[in-house]
């Protein structure tokens, strides 16, 4: 019976530590059955955005409900229709429309995950940007942006900015 027992609680620390390795980003599903590739080789269409910046004291926010984009830069406040979509190819290339208050933008570029090929925890559209992937669920695409940078080597001058894009799947 304790062979039993030690087989079962051995089995399960194991199974555990398995099972946690294939989640990768934060909010990724606990398992999944289609590998990171396949899950983000898809589709996606933008519904929200949440960006704050800090530039030399002055703060800004960008903010996406799905239809409109609004920025808010110290008193300055703008509102725009917006959209986007990417489709991710799985021959490294993607396609975005992005629609900027009525223009349009097509763009065709290719994209790689960044980091190793292992971990496929960054990845870096051409043209777009470079990208924490901090969910990939079948569905959901959660992308992260950070960025920050001491101008003139000074802490006064100064730029930091972190941008979350939530994209699901068409």
């Amino acid at each position: 019976m304790k062979k039993n027992i030690l087989f079962i609680a051995l089995s399960l620390v194991v199974g555990s530590t398995v099972l946690t390795s294939c989640k990768k980003g934060e909010n990724d599903p606990f398992l999944s059955l289609k590998s990171r590739d396949a899950r983000i080789t898809e589709l996606w269409k933008l519904t929200k955005v949440e960006g704050n910046t800090n530039n030399n004291g002055t703060l800004s926010t960008d903010a996406y409900d799905g239809t409109i984009w609004t920025s808010t830069f110290g008193s300055f406040n703008s509102q725009y229709a917006y959209s986007l979509s990417i489709e991710i190819k799985k021959d490294g290339t993607y396609q975005s429309i992005e629609n900027n208050d009525g223009e349009i933008t097509t763009t065709d570029a290719r994209w790689y995950w960044s980091n190793s090929a292992k971990n496929k925890t960054t990845i870096t559209l051409d043209y777009l940007g470079t990208f924490e992937v901090n969910g990939l669920k079948s569905k959901e695409l959660i992308l992260k942006d950070y960025s920050k940078e001491v101008v003139s080597g000074t802490s006064t001058d100064s730029y930091e900015s972190t941008t979350t894009w939530t994209f699901e799947k068409q």
